[in-house]
């Protein structure tokens, strides 16, 4: 009788989870739609149909997954409290930042924009369980397709719109380099993208065997590089170097010099190759020489005075999560009479709805704390799962640590957390490398390592 009655519980923890497979597939569907969805009747022909997938797509899959769970827990489904205390960090402060934001909104002066910001905000944190879910497991491969797969059509797009031979949509563009946006609408997203599906696709490639497919995946790699050049993107092509860098690092340690000194010297040929890439360094160089850091920093400098200027009027809950466009021009004027100076834009009619660093937008919108919170959840993430990247040499493990720096480097100076096209694989892989960091490493690579 003992016996049967632990064959039933293996044979019901072995079930299907339907919940996690339907999860997984409306998942794919976020990635892949969050990159190719468009709507030229809209008003924001781009970005409102991205998000409304986004939505519509995380709500679904977040249902799937959680209420319409089957088969049981998975026998290595690990607590949520365990791991090194890294891990157990992180989840703390990820949810008093999160309770933060909501507090920001509450005090808002512009309540009802912010609210109904975080409001988003909120669907989108629960990327992060989705990672860390049986979801995620069970349709890694799906996922990784779907996002590869769209990023490849994007790439191709923009690579035929940089020799004018596509034209899918009538754009009113500043400067020819903003003209090569494919299905992403803008090319500072698609180039961050194309950097996580760069490191992505070297991570699958370097860790892979048999020459088909090993072949298909170098082809991809040189896809997206292409794109990357053609899109003359500084952020992402540095974003795209710190992710190699750290993959390299992982899996090669010592022996990573070379090919690590190969990237970099590709890059530069890049430079010198590509006209449009050459001209474009040889004016950061130009400004450089003349100390023109509005030119070198691409004009960003007005939005981070901006961003200054907000928190130091509102050190403590910021001026809510959504505000920023709102209050840009009067903070950015205040900041030039406390400067000095002017700072210059482009065009004297343009605006910034973001400060072009993830980091220091949750200062200005949540507040000084808020944002030391989440920088100091990040480096727990990092921490954690770095430490079980480097102790097992695992795969898995060294491609989520190097997608994450990959995107850590570019919200530096611009934004992939607030745009779904990037922040839904990124809040994914945060959400996977939270879970696979409580893993106690296999006996094989504990012994290697």
């Amino acid at each position: 009788m003992a016996k049967k009655r632990r064959k039933t519980r293996t044979a019901a923890r072995r079930a299907p989870d339907v919940g996690a497979i339907a999860g997984a597939a409306a998942l794919a569907g976020v990635l892949a739609g969050t990159a190719l969805v468009v709507d030229t009747a809209a008003a924001a022909a781009f970005d409102a149909p991205k998000r409304l997938t986004a939505m519509l797509g995380i709500g679904l899959a977040f249902v799937f997954t959680f209420a319409l769970r089957t088969g049981g827990g998975r026998p290595n489904d690990p607590p949520w409290a365990a791991g090194p205390a890294a891990r157990r960090a992180a989840l703390a402060l990820a949810a008093a930042a999160l309770l933060l934001a909501f507090v920001s909104a509450l005090a808002s002066p512009r309540r009802n924009v912010s609210l109904d910001a975080m409001r988003s905000v909120a669907v989108y944190a629960l990327l992060l369980p989705l990672g860390a879910s049986g979801a995620v497991e069970l349709g890694e491969r799906w996922l990784a397709g779907a996002f590869l797969a769209a990023t490849s059509v994007n790439a191709v797009v923009s690579i035929l719109q940089s020799r004018d031979l596509v034209h899918p949509f009538a754009l009113v563009t500043f400067g020819a380099r903003q003209e090569t946006g494919a299905y992403a609408g803008n090319v500072g997203y698609l180039a961050l993208t194309l950097a996580l599906a760069f490191v992505l696709t070297m991570g699958i490639l370097v860790t892979s065997r048999g020459a088909v497919r090993r072949a298909g995946f170098a082809a991809a790699l040189v896809l997206f590089a292409a794109a990357l050049v053609v899109n003359q993107n500084l952020t992402a092509i540095t974003s795209t170097l710190a992710g190699t860098a750290v993959l390299l690092a992982v899996l090669y340690r010592r022996r990573a010099a070379l090919p690590m000194a190969g990237a970099v010297l590709a890059a530069a040929l890049a430079v010198v190759v590509y006209p449009p890439l050459r001209q474009r360094a040889g004016e950061l160089s130009n400004a450089a020489r003349h100390g023109n850091w509005d030119a070198i920093v691409s004009f960003r400098g007005g939005a981070w005075a901006a961003a200054a200027e907000m928190a130091r009027e509102r050190p403590w809950t910021g001026y809510g999560p959504g505000t920023y466009g709102a209050e840009y021009v009067p903070h950015r004027l205040a900041a030039e009479i406390r400067a000095g100076r002017r700072f210059a834009t482009p065009l004297i009619t343009s605006s910034y709805a973001e400060t072009h660093c993830d980091y220091l937008q949750v200062i200005s919108d949540a507040g000084v704390p808020a944002g030391v919170i989440v920088i100091a959840a990040v480096t727990c993430l990092f921490r954690a799962i770095g430490a079980a990247a480097w102790r097992r040499r695992s795969p898995e493990t060294a491609v989520l640590l190097a997608v994450l720096a990959a995107g850590a480097t570019g919200a530096l100076t611009w934004f992939p957390l607030q745009r779904p096209i990037t922040a839904v694989p990124l809040l994914l892989a945060a959400g996977r490398a939270w879970r696979v960091s409580a893993d106690p490493p296999p006996e094989s690579n504990g012994a290697e390592a």
